[in-house]
């Protein structure tokens, strides 16, 4: 009889074991809302500079550099010459192709955003990535203006490959 109470008692001890409570699955968390100051740009290559870029492995930088018209040239944040006040940049990297992209506006830097006169604005300049080259290959229009006015409607930026005079296709720092 003890022997068979022996091997009982790790039976009792499992079905006494008081059972771990299964945490309900958390929420994925929400979100975070969009920047304020996010935009989005049309991305058009021509079908040359995508082939380049693609037989090349390279990809292109959309760069959004935000800044403001300082109030004043002592103002906290103003640039060496007193032209301006940064706000920060995003820098989004994409896949050669004509694309809608979103400069997200987590970039900007609202630290000096008191020291400049009137609204934030951006400027916005696309270059190659320089993944597989060390300079640019790329000749692309670009956009500096208000940040509300980029919102409006996407930014157009055109690229094509720079060419030199001979009119093969050139690399040159940017």
């Amino acid at each position: 009889m003890k022997k068979s109470l022996i091997s009982l008692v790790p039976l009792l001890l499992v079905a006494c074991a008081a059972e771990t409570p299964v945490e309900p699955s958390a929420e994925p968390a929400a979100a975070a809302p969009p920047s304020p100051y996010a935009f989005e740009v049309n991305l058009t290559l021509t079908p040359r500079a995508i082939e380049k870029l693609e037989t090349t492995n390279e990809q292109v930088n959309v760069a959004a550099m935000y800044f403001g018209i300082p109030t004043s040239e002592a103002a906290p944040g103003v640039d060496e010459h007193g032209m301006e006040v940064g706000l920060g940049r995003d820098d989004v990297v994409v896949a050669p192709a004509n694309v809608l992209v979103t400069a997200p506006g987590k970039g900007f830097d609202a630290t000096y955003l008191a020291s400049i006169d009137g609204a934030p604005h951006v400027l916005v300049n696309v270059y190659s990535a320089r993944k597989t080259h060390t300079d640019n290959l790329l000749s692309c229009g670009i956009y500096e203006g208000p940040v509300a006015m980029a919102q409006q409607k996407p930014v157009d930026i055109q690229c094509d490959l720079i060419y030199g005079p001979d009119g093969e296709p050139t690399a040159v720092e940017n």
